[in-house]
C-alpha cells in the first residue's frame, strides 16, 4: 500500500512539474516568436536586409495585403533603401504597429496572428491601413525562421 501511494504521489508531482515546465516553455517560445516578428517589422522599416535574411527561411513564401506574392529574395529587395536621388516607390510603408499578437505552438511550428496598423504612402498619398496577418515559423536545427506570411486588409464597414 505504501509503495502504491508513493508511486501515485511521484507521478502526480512529475505531471504537475511537466505542466508547469511546458507552460513556461510555451511562454518563452511565444515571446521569442513575437520578438522575431517585431524584429522583421523593424528591420524592414530600417532597410536592414541582413536581419531580414536571417529571419526568413530560404523557402519563404509571402502574400501581402495587396495580394502580392513574394519569396525571400523579393522581400529583401523590397526592404532595401531607395538609391540616393531616386523617386520613392509607388507603395512605401512609413511605419507600422503590431497589436493583438497571439502565438500558437505545434511542436517545431508556430503560428502568429496579429493586427498590423501601417502608415503608408501610395503614389504620394498617405493613409493608415490595417491588416490581419498570419505568420508561420518553423524550428530547423534549433533556429526559428519564418516560412510563410499572409496579410489581409481590414476594410472598415460603413453601416
Amino acid at each position: 500500500m505504501i509503495i502504491r501511494t508513493v508511486t501515485v504521489l511521484i507521478l502526480a508531482f512529475a505531471t504537475a512539474n511537466s505542466a508547469v515546465w511546458s507552460s513556461e516553455r510555451h511562454a518563452k517560445v511565444a515571446s521569442e516568436i513575437e520578438a522575431l516578428e517585431r524584429a522583421w517589422s523593424t528591420a524592414f522599416l530600417k532597410h536592414d536586409t541582413a536581419t531580414i535574411a536571417t529571419i526568413l527561411a530560404d523557402d519563404f513564401v509571402g502574400i501581402d495585403g495587396r495580394g502580392v506574392v513574394s519569396d525571400k529574395s523579393h522581400e529583401i529587395e523590397e526592404a532595401k533603401a531607395p538609391a540616393a536621388g531616386s523617386p520613392s516607390g509607388t507603395y512605401v510603408i512609413l511605419s507600422e504597429t503590431l497589436s493583438d499578437v497571439r502565438v500558437r505552438l505545434y511542436g517545431d511550428a508556430a503560428v502568429l496572428t496579429a493586427i498590423n496598423t501601417a502608415s503608408i504612402s501610395d503614389r504620394g498619398e498617405k493613409e493608415v491601413v490595417r491588416y490581419r496577418r498570419t505568420t508561420v515559423y518553423v524550428r530547423r536545427s534549433g533556429k526559428w525562421q519564418c516560412v510563410t506570411f499572409h496579410g489581409s486588409r481590414i476594410i472598415d464597414q460603413v453601416n
